[in-house]
Parts: C-alpha cells; structure tokens; sequence
C-alpha cells in the first residue's frame, strides 16, 4: 500500500518513529524537514515505487504526497 511504504521511507530518511507519522503530518512543521530532507524522501520514494515524481506543487503534508504519488502513478499506467 502506498500510504505505508511513504510512511516508512518518511520515518527511515527523517529518522522519526513511524508511529508518530500521520496523513496530517507536516514535513515542515511536524517533522522540521528542510527542501533537501524532502528531496532525499522523494527520490527513496522514486526508487521504492519505481516512479518519477516531478513536482512544482508545494507539498506540505503527507497526505499531500500520497494524493500526488497516486496521480503520478494513475498517469503513468
């Protein structure tokens, strides 16, 4: 499920518990991640899901990123 897999790849490049990861989560504000920390989680995520996630939206939240990755990976079937 992709929910879970972002979940984890958050928790493992953040070094966060990933039980304190919730669609509402924040990377900024919640999980104090910088462009870079987003970018680091983003290309795990590429390479986990076998995607390309091309993004000028700012994404906030990570439902937000989970919304977009299910986007992506509906346009690229």
């Amino acid at each position: 499920m992709i929910k879970d897999t972002v979940i984890k790849i958050i928790a493992e490049q953040l070094e966060v518990e990933e039980e304190t990861i919730t669609p509402e989560t924040n990377f900024v504000e919640d999980l104090e991640a910088d462009s870079l920390d987003i970018f680091q989680v983003l290309s795990e995520i590429e390479d986990e899901l076998d995607l390309v996630i091309e993004t000028d939206e700012n994404i906030e939240t990570v439902q937000q990123l989970i919304n977009h990755i299910k986007r992506v990976e509906g346009s690229e079937k």
